[in-house]
């Protein structure tokens, strides 16, 4: 190989690393994380990023998850039935933000 074409390589593999990195799979972005739970009440992040961003579909699928968490974690404690009572965006930082659903858990 040339000393030529070697840049040119090296500025490819760049970019295809830097793409890659970015990607993230649909289910990893749909994953509801736990960020809450007092027995009350369980607040349930939904996915990696803003939900503003994805498809309809990933969007349904991301409820659809954080649901079914809320269901589990509430069924854990005293009070066995969750019910959703809101939603909120929260500021990351300039650029990004996360959605936070909240569940009452009752008896």
């Amino acid at each position: 190989m040339s000393i030529e074409r070697r840049p040119a390589l090296y500025i490819a593999a760049l970019a295809v690393s830097a793409g890659l990195a970015g990607c993230g799979t649909p289910e990893s972005m749909t994953e509801p994380i736990v960020s809450a739970f007092n027995e009350a009440s369980v607040e349930i992040q939904v996915g990696q990023g803003d939900m503003g961003f994805m498809s309809e579909e990933l969007r349904t699928q991301a409820i659809a998850r954080a649901d079914a968490k809320a269901v589990e974690i509430c069924a854990r404690g005293p009070n066995r039935r969750a019910e959703f009572a809101s939603q909120r965006r929260v500021p990351i930082n300039q650029y990004v933000s996360v959605t936070k659903r909240l569940y009452l858990c009752l008896k």
